[in-house]
Order: C-alpha cells, then sequence, then structure tokens
C-alpha cells in the first residue's frame, strides 16, 4: 500500500490499507495479543495515507486509535 502511494496511485493504495485494516480488526477480535500490534500498524499506514489525500479529520481519528492500540 505504501509502494502504491509513492507510485501517487492512492486509489489503489487506499483500497489495500483499508482491506488490510479490516482484516486485521478480525484477527485481533478472535486473537488480540497476536494481532493488535499489526492491526495498530495497519491504522498508522491508513492515517499516513489520508494525510496525503487530504482527509486531515479521518485521519487524525484513525492515528488516534493507532496511538492507543500501540500503548
Amino acid at each position: 500500500p505504501i509502494r502504491m502511494s509513492e507510485l501517487d496511485r492512492h486509489d489503489e493504495g487506499l483500497d489495500a490499507i483499508e482491506e488490510s485494516t479490516a482484516i486485521y480488526r478480525r484477527l485481533a477480535k478472535a486473537n488480540p495479543a497476536a494481532y493488535l500490534p499489526n492491526l495498530a500498524t495497519s491504522l498508522n499506514n491508513l492515517s499516513n495515507l489520508l494525510k496525503v489525500l487530504g482527509r486531515v479529520d479521518e485521519a487524525e481519528a484513525i492515528g488516534g486509535e493507532a496511538a492507543r492500540l500501540s500503548r
């Protein structure tokens, strides 16, 4: 997803990050100890791309969620 962004293919990158985040949400619900770190990373990536796309309010909310999970 980050690589797509670097190639200026933000929409495709966003789709990929949103898909991976949804998968990690399901996995973390079933096994938090194993998957919460991955979910936090995926949320952070999503937040960063949303900032690039100018969707700052969404980015901040998702970034906050990532930070809470990382603690």
